[in-house]
């Protein structure tokens, strides 16, 4: 019996194993400190408060229906103004879609648009890790970069989590 718990123990490893590395798991991420050349807009909606809230989940599905819908184009995307990696209960955010103008697009009514500034430093990490995967590698590789380089993050982060390309996270820092 013993022998059977643990061989079946062993495949569930080597299965887990093998998953987490067919999903990027082992990948590093590329991390840079840059300034942004141009300003990224995003069309979403904001939102303060706690992370168990029932009306943090359904800002994400939405701006995701408005994506697959046709009704916005653009890239799912976030700009938190708290450190995500570290909050555990209080959250600050905009939740939405990266769009390339502030014009060429009808604005959904509960939407407004915010912009990552041009011309600010970053720390800009990307991977091609799944999006499930993708937010436990890439804030300690900024977090890294920070401490070795003596930056101060500005605790502002933008997320893109994209469907297809590489998932990234720029933070802005002084």
């Amino acid at each position: 019996m013993t022998r059977w718990l643990f061989l079946s123990i062993l495949f569930l490893t080597a299965a887990g194993v093998v998953v987490y590395g067919y999903l990027g798991g082992f990948r590093k991420p590329d991390v840079a400190v840059i300034s942004t050349t141009k300003p990224i807009f995003l069309l979403g909606q904001y939102y303060k408060g706690s992370v168990r809230d029932e009306a943090f989940g359904p800002l994400f599905r939405e701006a995701q229906q408005l994506r697959a819908s046709g009704t916005v184009r653009g890239e799912l995307a976030n700009i938190y103004y708290n450190d995500p990696s570290t909050t555990r209960d209080t959250v600050e955010a905009f939740i939405g879609l990266i769009v390339a103008d502030t014009t060429s697009q009808k604005k959904p009514d509960a939407y407004r648009y915010r912009a990552f500034p041009a011309g600010q430093r970053v720390i800009q990490a990307r991977t091609t890790t799944s999006y499930l995967l993708a937010p436990n590698k890439l804030y300690p590789a900024i977090e890294d970069v920070a401490k070795q380089q003596k930056l101060k993050l500005r605790q502002v982060y933008l997320e893109q989590f994209a469907e297809e390309g590489p998932s990234e996270v720029m933070a802005a820092i002084e």
